[in-house]
C-alpha cells in the first residue's frame, strides 16, 4: 500500500525568520505543527506532494535551511514552485537531496506528477497592456505544464500540481493528458477568494493550503 498526501504553502523562513502569526494566531509555530503532523501520518514510501510557496527566501542560499527541513520530512517529497518562491528559477531543476520537482514518475512507473506555478486571471477592468501580459504568462505556464505532462504520459495515475487554483485556460491540456487530480494552494483562510468546486471540469481540484488543513497533510489517494 502506498498513500499520496498533499500539503502546500509551508512558507518557511529559517534563515531570515518571518513569523507567520502576523496573519493570524492559527499560524503560530506552524513548522513544528507541520512536522509533527507529517510524522504522524506520512510513511517513508508515501508520496508527499507540495504545490508551492515553500520558502520566503529571495535567493537560493537563503532557502537552503528551508529545503533541508523539507527534505527531512517523511515520505517522497515532490514540489512545484509557488508565486512566493523567488529563490527557484522556474526552468531549472530543484536539485536538492531528498526533494523532487516535476516531472516525477514513481519507481514502478504507475504514478506521474507534473507541476507549474500557474496564474490567476485578472479581475475587473484592466488595460490592454495588462491583459496582454497576463495572456503571455498564461501561455508560458501552459507550455511548461504541457512539457511536464508529456513526460508522464505513460503513467496510469496522473496528478498535476499548480500553485494557483486551476483556471479555464488550463483545462484543455489537463483533460487532454488524462489528469485525474489537481492539487493547488495559495488560497488561505481569511482571504477574499473562495475555493473552486472540488469537481472541476471532470477532474478533482483539491486545495491543500496548509492553514486550511490545520497544518495536517490531506490524504489524496491510496494505491495498492
Amino acid at each position: 500500500m502506498r498513500r499520496i498526501w498533499g500539503l502546500a504553502d509551508t512558507h518557511l523562513s529559517f534563515a531570515q525568520p518571518k513569523p507567520m502569526d502576523i496573519f493570524g494566531d492559527h499560524w503560530r509555530d506552524h513548522p513544528a505543527r507541520i512536522e509533527k503532523n507529517c510524522r504522524a501520518v506520512v510513511e517513508e514510501n508515501d508520496l508527499l506532494l507540495m504545490p508551492g510557496d515553500l520558502s520566503w527566501a529571495m535567493r537560493r542560499p537563503q532557502a537552503e535551511m528551508d529545503l533541508a527541513w523539507l527534505s527531512a520530512l517523511p515520505g517522497i517529497k515532490v514540489l512545484c514552485k509557488g508565486n512566493h518562491d523567488y529563490w527557484w528559477d522556474s526552468d531549472r531543476p530543484l536539485n536538492y537531496p531528498g526533494l523532487h520537482d516535476t516531472p516525477f514518475i514513481s519507481e514502478d512507473g504507475k504514478i506521474g506528477v507534473a507541476g507549474t506555478r500557474g496564474w490567476a486571471l485578472p479581475n475587473g477592468l484592466i488595460t490592454p497592456e495588462e491583459q496582454a501580459q497576463s495572456d503571455k504568462i498564461v501561455a508560458r505556464e501552459i507550455h511548461r505544464l504541457r512539457k511536464r505532462l508529456d513526460a508522464i504520459k505513460d503513467c496510469e495515475l496522473k496528478i498535476a500540481l499548480i500553485h494557483y487554483p486551476p483556471i479555464p485556460p488550463f483545462a484543455e491540456v489537463l483533460a487532454e493528458h488524462g489528469v485525474a487530480t489537481i492539487l493547488y494552494g495559495h488560497l488561505h483562510l481569511g482571504g477574499n477568494e473562495s475555493t473552486p468546486p472540488e469537481e472541476w471540469r471532470g477532474m478533482r481540484a483539491l486545495c491543500v493550503a496548509c492553514d486550511r488543513l490545520n497544518f495536517m497533510p490531506r490524504l489524496i489517494a491510496t494505491i495498492k
